[in-house]
This record gives C-alpha cells, structure tokens and sequence, in this order.
C-alpha cells in the first residue's frame, strides 16, 4: 500500500495532500486546506475518506466541523482529483466563509 503525503503552496495557501494506493487505486484520501492566521496555520476545510466515503469537512473559526458535503458517486480515483482543483479554485470563498462562522 503506498501511502505518498506532500504540500503544494500557492499565493496565502498550502494543500496538505495524502493519498493511498493499492494496484494504482486511491483507497483513502485527505487533501487539507491551509492558510496562516495570527502566525498559526490553520486548516480552513479538507477533503477526505474518513467514516468510508468521501466527503468535504466543512469548518468554521469559531464553530469548528459545521457539516460534511457528501460526495457519493465520485470513486476515490476522481473524488482526490476534483478535491485538489476545488479546493484550488475556491480557496478564497473557503476562506471568507471559514472566518464569517
């Protein structure tokens, strides 16, 4: 089981990606959204495979888990791509809404 973990910055942000493989098939999944506030990086919202599906966490300052977005017919394979580009695309909106709750 080949288990790969890495970190891809971009502008404010970093994704803290981690991603299990069997015979080249995603079987489990977390990309992490960052950013730094007050000196401290803080995940923002993440994708992963946590409790058997995949799945957005989404997160509040104040509130913390404020609910999950299921994501049921993507298979790990897709459900890791599409994570990577939303959470790449939308990181400003991810942001604005992690700091209004």
């Amino acid at each position: 089981m080949p288990e790969k973990e890495w970190t891809i910055p971009f502008g404010d942000f970093a994704l803290i990606l981690r991603r299990v493989t069997v015979a080249g098939k995603v079987t489990s999944f977390a990309a992490v959204l960052i950013v730094s506030l007050d000196g401290k990086w803080q995940d923002i919202t993440r994708y992963d495979t946590a409790h058997g599906f995949a799945h957005r966490d989404v997160l509040g300052r104040r509130e913390g888990l404020r609910g999950k977005l299921i994501m049921p017919t993507l298979n790990y394979n897709h459900a890791f791509r599409y994570a990577i580009r939303d959470l790449k695309e939308n990181a400003n909106a991810y942001l604005a809404d992690f700091l209004a709750h």
